[in-house]
């Protein structure tokens, strides 16, 4: 297979937030599993986080931590790039290819035929009435579509609800973002509208991911300033991720100590357990990036659905 990372074009439409495949190359990293005793340094606002799974970036690393009640229901789900990978982050190529497509027939380039950026994949501790399994975590040096909105470097973190396996079978192909046109119509299924934000749209599909629903009243697709978002995933009518998106510059050039937003839920769940209902960004005084899931409450599927 030839892989060039030398011609340089972007031409993918459609919304995306990163995606990942099992065709190109893959990244060389290392994964940690560490036990419930690992505990872990925390924001003064935090309780303290127990850190579950670790994986290479650049010169430093990727973590997932969390914090529970005394009854073990979740607290707090944290994402950690330490300051060594926030300073080497990867830059060439755009792509570690992951998400790869042949669109020309010529072998992959780096650079046109990928999506994803540099992906890591992490996983959460298995807690009871917690929905997320598993997180896809990509670093987006050229950000991606649309443009004006999240074409600027930035971080995507995918808390899937969906089984990692599940996810897999979501085929790379030339539709949209790399995605395979028929599971690309199957991304674009509709969620009933109890399962989904009222007014909630600008569909985006991508390969290995599923669709992608987002507030387009809210910043940064209304035109305001891009920092941090929210995006839930869908595939076949059904709500597979939440993902918040965090401008990398806006972290670095501002240190935010602690900025929250809330997350739009959806009227109902189809699946009971305990939810996030706010998001944060922190940057200690370390360098370190911390990205935080807060305020769970306990939701129910409404009988029938």
């Amino acid at each position: 297979m030839k892989i060039s990372a030398s011609r340089v074009r972007w031409s993918l439409v459609g919304l995306a937030f990163g995606v990942t495949t099992v065709i190109g190359l893959a990244p060389m990293v290392s994964a940690t599993n560490a036990s419930d005793s690992a505990v872990v340094a925390a924001e003064a606002d935090l309780p303290a986080l127990k850190l579950f799974n670790q994986v290479s970036l650049g010169d430093g690393f990727v973590q997932t931590l969390y914090a529970t009640d005394a009854s073990n229901r979740p607290k707090v789900l944290a994402v950690r790039i330490d300051a060594a990978a926030v300073n080497t982050l990867p830059t060439t190529p755009t792509h570690d290819g992951q998400t790869c497509f042949d669109k020309d027939g010529d072998g992959i380039n780096l650079e046109t035929d990928c999506a994803s950026g540099h992906e890591r994949n992490l996983w959460f501790p298995k807690l009871p009435g917690l929905p997320f399994k598993w997180l896809m975590f990509n670093w987006q040096r050229n950000g991606h579509g649309p443009t004006h909105v999240f074409d600027k470097p930035h971080f995507d973190f995918h808390f899937f609800i969906q089984d990692f396996t599940e996810r897999n079978k979501i085929r790379t192909g030339p539709c949209n973002l790399v995605i395979n046109c028929d599971d690309e119509a199957t991304a674009m299924k509709p969620v009933p509208a109890q399962f989904m934000p009222a007014g909630w749209g600008m569909p985006g599909a991508a390969g290995r991911m599923g669709n992608h629903i987002v507030n387009p009243n809210a910043a940064p697709a209304n035109g305001d300033p891009f920092t941090q978002a929210f995006a839930y995933g869908v595939y076949d009518g059904h709500v597979t991720y939440w993902e918040p998106v965090v401008n990398k510059d806006w972290v670095v050039a501002t240190k935010p100590t602690k900025v929250c937003q809330p997350i739009t839920q959806a009227p109902e769940v189809e699946l009971s357990g305990y939810y996030p209902t706010q998001m944060c960004t922190r940057y200690n005084s370390a360098g370190d990036v911390t990205f935080t899931m807060e305020n769970f409450v306990q939701r129910t599927t409404p009988s029938g659905s």
